[in-house]
């Protein structure tokens, strides 16, 4: 995701949406969080996860926006964010793309070719008549 925020970032806005923990230490643990150190409780409050927000865009070096959904996870809940997918809205607020859950439906690749495909879109609409390119 970096690689496609560093090539698209100025033609495209790039947001991450950090919905609940996936694998807290009270609830469904993972071994590899142990490893790696990044093992959380599930936040309780909202200063909480945003928190763990914090620390979680801390330790993948993110340099795009995050965002915080709120402990309902109405973000999550309409998105079906868990436990990560990439979207790419257009313009006009709509679904251009959606990938599988992850992980193994995380595949920046597809992004990419969506974004690229909205992107010529985008630019054949707005060339004027007769311009032939």
């Amino acid at each position: 995701m970096a690689d496609l925020h560093k090539q698209y970032g100025n033609r495209v806005q790039f947001l991450a949406v950090y919905v609940r923990e996936a694998h807290p230490t009270d609830g469904w643990r993972e071994p590899a969080n142990d490893r790696l150190g990044i093992s959380v409780a599930q936040p309780r409050t909202h200063e909480e996860r945003r928190a763990v927000a914090t620390r979680c865009n801390s330790l993948l070096a993110m340099d795009f926006p995050l965002l915080v959904d709120g402990l309902g996870d109405a973000v999550g809940h309409a998105y079906s964010g868990m436990p990560d997918r990439l979207y790419l809205i257009d313009s006009q607020g709509r679904v251009a793309f959606k990938s599988g859950r992850g992980p193994f439906g995380f595949r920046p690749q597809e992004l990419e070719q969506a974004l690229l495909l909205l992107l010529w879109e985008q630019a054949t609409e707005t060339q004027p008549e007769g311009s032939g390119s």
